[in-house]
């Protein structure tokens, strides 16, 4: 499953990894811009919760991904009141390792908020060009603790083929029969 590499990384790798992770340079600077991708601007789940904001765009960029303009006209503009109606039902509060079967099915769920907002992002027919990556990491920037980044490296050390079914998958590691002890 998903989390069994977590079983490979020794305590004192993972608390290096952090370390070099959120380290600040002798000129100020994070050595990984990606460390500020949570807290930037006010941070997305606190500054402006169930909107989706240009700050909130420019966030993602510091892990590396880019909008293309025509999702930013999109989300900041004529498809902005339905991500925020989709947003508003998603509690901030919830955290991925804590939600209940219930509570998954409501929010990540076949046709939940989350799966409404995953398809406004992608927008059928890619017309937005807006990739899984992207997109996850635009909805995990606005629930951090509730909706989990899909890139290459969660594939490459997971496994996990595709961002298709990732929510499911991650809730069964977590609360399965053989879930991971948070």
């Amino acid at each position: 499953m998903p989390l069994n590499f977590i079983a490979s990384i020794d305590e004192a790798t993972a608390v290096d990894s952090i370390n070099k992770y959120f380290e600040v340079l002798a000129n100020g600077r994070p050595r990984y811009a990606g460390s500020r991708f949570e807290t930037f601007a006010g941070a997305g789940d606190t500054h402006e919760p169930d909107r989706i904001t240009a700050e909130d765009l420019l966030a993602v960029s510091l892990l590396s991904v880019h909008v293309p303009g025509q999702a930013t006209l999109g989300i900041l503009g004529s498809s902005a009141m339905e991500l925020e109606e989709q947003l508003k039902l998603i509690p901030v509060y919830l955290r991925f390792e804590e939600i209940s079967d219930l509570e998954f099915g409501e929010y990540l769920g076949k046709d939940s908020p989350a799966e409404k907002l995953w398809k406004i992002l992608r927008q059928e027919g890619d017309r937005w060009h807006v990739g899984q990556t992207t997109a996850s990491k635009i909805l995990a920037r606005k629930r951090p603790h509730l909706i989990p980044i899909y890139d290459s490296v969660i594939a490459g050390k997971t496994g996990l083929t595709g961002s298709g079914s990732q929510w499911s998958k991650w809730h069964n590691a977590f609360h399965g029969p053989h879930g991971y002890d948070c």
